[in-house]
Formats: C-alpha cells, structure tokens, sequence
C-alpha cells in the first residue's frame, strides 16, 4: 500500500550535507523529512566502510555549527587546531625548489580553523537528528522522481511511498538524483586527474600545520590526524589517471617508497596504516541553484577539486544563506525566497569553483608556462604579506576586508578555543 506524507522541507541525502541541514531548518519549521538512497540513519555505522577522511572547517564554519550541535565536546574530544599552511613547490626530480608558510599568528588569529574526523563529525550529526522531534528520518530510501507545482513539490521515493512537500533540498551528492530528475544540467571539467587518500604513521612530528606540495600532476597534501599525536596524518595525493592507477597497485613496500619520494622526505619515513581510497578528477557546477520549489546544495550544486579545504566550509556556507533566506519567510518554497537564494549564492559559488579549477589545472599541467606561473605565484605571495592575509582570506570564505576571529556560543568557549 502506498503511503502518502506531508512535510515542510524534503532534505534529499543523509550525508553531511543533508544532516546540517535538517538541524537547521528544524529550528524555524515544524516537520522536516530526510532521506538517503544508501545510509542508516543511525549511531552504529558498523554497517558503513571506515571513513579515515579528515575535514578542516574554518573559523567561519564552525561559527555556524557551534548553534548547532555540541561543538565544544566534539573539538575538544577529537579536533586538531589548524594553525599552519605550508606550501611547498616540488621540481621533476621531487627536489623541494621552494617554501611559502601562512601562518595563523601573522593574521592575528590563534587558528585558521579545526581539523575533525568525518566519522566523528557523523555521530554528532545523527545524534542531535534523532533527538529532534521535528526530523523524521527516512534509511536506505531515495528520490525516484520529482514533480514540482506552484505551491508543492511531489516526491516519489524508492520503496513507492510519495511524500508532498512545500521544499525540496537535494543534498544528495554529485550523481544527485534530485538534480537529475528536475533536469538541471551541469557544467563539468573532466580532467585525466585521479586522488588517492589514506593515513600514515611519519618520524618527524607534523604539530599543528598541513603541508601541500605542488608538483607536475596535482597537489600531495599532508593534513594531521586529530586525537592522534603528532606523528601521524592523512594523505590526499592527485596525480594523473594513469599515475593513480600504477600507484594503487603497487605492492605495499613499493607503494611506500613513492609515498616517501613525494613527500620530499618532509616528515620523514613513513609508514601506511590504512586501505587506499580513490576518486575519479571529474568536477562539476550545477547551471542552476533552484528550481520550483526545489533547491541544491552541496556537491549536488557543485564539486570542486579537494585543494584548500573547499568542500564542507562551501557547503556551510550554502546552508547558512539558504537559511537566512528561508528565515524571511513562513512559505519555504516561495519563488521569492529561492530565486533570492539562486542570485545571491550563484556567482560567489561559480567564482569558487573556477578560481579552485584553476589553482587545479595549474598544478596539474606539465605546460611550462603554468609551471613558470605556478612556481612565481608561490614566490610573490611568499613576499607579500598582504596578498598573503588576502589569499587567505578568500580560502576561508572570508570578506577580503573583514577578518573576524572565530567565537563560540559564550566567553568559556571562546577562551578555550583560543588556548
């Protein structure tokens, strides 16, 4: 028997993305519905392959998540302060040429942001879901088809079930069914680029700071583990399709004098301590951000190559104006409200998304001129120290002319993110 189900806001995906959001718009609207294809909505993820990922949220993101959920326990449990960013350009023969550090201090600040698990991040998502009353949760039971009307949209879920709704939220990643079915097309950048990702244990301490190092294929980024100590970390290599594949199916021993020749012997010998994860260079932007009565986020609207932490600090950054917007009115499918959304997030999305392409295809072309505009680049901003506090600025998603410091909910928090 098919049942039929009526709620305010549809959230399609049960990710991180997906999870925000139900905790957000729960605060203004009464019965929100989140649904994912594949995941349990539920605290034991034994079900689930390990996620070993690392996600770095700045100060701007964390801002946001500390109205949200229990930020301070989770920091504090599991979180590493990210003070540090060490660029390092790497010539043919993995020879370190040059180094540019952005330091934190220099900035006036005590941090750039935290690093936490994804696994750990999850749990206190899911958690704080299933306590609020206004969530209900739909497992392993996905979007089939969309119809959207003036006042409603209809949504047919995988197990026959329909549920009418006056917004649609695709958050449901970059195949987004939700995308699909409103026929919103993409612009795509496909690049013969792959990334691998796994966690290593080194012999020299790493502290507080990431390390990219820039070389003819892509960025080897060395980010520390938090709640681990200062010896081990994850490692997100790009390189070439062709290089990735080769790498991957090396033989333990081989594979880890690569990984120490890439690194330029930075952090020392190292040791691999988790499976391999892979990933295709295809990167994609939505044409569009809204729809009647629908809406996308997250990578459903874009995917960006992993260079500078992009990823969840954009897709904060989604929610919260999405929210704002949201805030202005009791209908939270109304056209005014979403085309707001679309032309105010539109533009600052799209020039995210190809300023991060180019800082991309720059470190992955072998052209000479791109090598000559990379490795110059890196020398000017090393020199600078305002093009410096700018770039960082516009990393962290931040106004070029308004470096705010992180702070918490109360002065207790605040102190103690600030050490």
């Amino acid at each position: 028997m098919i049942r039929k189900q009526y709620c305010d806001i549809f959230i399609s995906g049960g990710g991180l993305a997906g999870l925000i959001t139900a905790i957000s718009v729960a605060d203004k609207f009464s019965k929100i519905i989140c649904c994912d294809s594949s995941l349990d909505f539920d605290l034991d993820s034994s079900d689930l392959p390990p996620d070993k990922r690392v996600t770095a949220l700045f100060n701007s993101s964390l801002d946001y998540l500390a109205n949200l959920i229990p930020l301070e326990t989770l920091l504090s449990n599991c979180g590493k302060r990210l003070s540090e960013i060490q660029i390092v350009e790497a010539g043919e023969n993995c020879k370190l040429i040059q180094t540019t550090s952005f330091k934190s201090h220099s900035m006036g600040r005590e941090q750039f942001g935290w690093l936490i698990p994804n696994e750990n991040l999850r749990k206190v998502l899911i958690a704080e879901v299933l306590q609020n009353p206004r969530i209900t949760t739909l497992p392993k039971n996905g979007v089939e088809k969309v119809i959207t009307r003036t006042k409603e949209a209809h949504v047919f879920l995988s197990n026959g079930d329909r549920v009418i709704s006056r917004l649609l939220i695709g958050a449901d990643g970059m195949n987004s069914r939700v995308r699909a079915t409103l026929g919103i097309n993409t612009n795509r950048i496909n690049l013969p680029q792959s990334g691998i990702t796994f966690n290593v244990r080194h012999q020299l301490p790493i502290s507080h700071k990431s390390i990219e190092i820039y070389k003819s294929g892509g960025p080897f980024t060395i980010i520390p583990l938090p709640g681990e100590n200062e010896y081990s970390s994850n490692i997100i290599w790009m390189d070439s399709d062709r290089n990735i594949d080769i790498y991957s199916h090396m033989d333990s021993d081989r594979f880890t004098l690569e990984v120490m020749k890439r690194s330029l012997g930075m952090v020392g010998d190292i040791e691999i301590v988790s499976p391999l994860s892979k990933w295709s260079g295809t990167y994609q932007m939505a044409n569009k951000l809204s729809h009647e009565r629908a809406v996308l986020i997250a990578e459903a609207a874009h995917n960006l190559p992993p260079i500078g932490a992009q990823g969840l600090n954009l897709t904060i950054n989604d929610i919260k104006m999405l929210n704002g917007y949201l805030a202005k009115s009791e209908d939270p499918g109304d056209c005014k409200v979403l085309n707001g959304y679309c032309s105010t997030r539109y533009l600052p999305t799209l020039l995210k998304f190809v300023g991060t392409n180019f800082l991309n295809v720059m470190s992955f072309s072998n052209i000479l001129p791109f090598k000559l505009i990379r490795k110059g680049g890196t020398k000017v901003f090393a020199n600078n120290r305002q093009l410096q506090s700018m770039l960082i600025k516009f990393g962290l998603g931040e106004g070029l002319f308004d470096l705010k410091p992180f702070h918490g909910k109360n002065k207790v928090f605040n102190d103690r993110l600030r050490g």
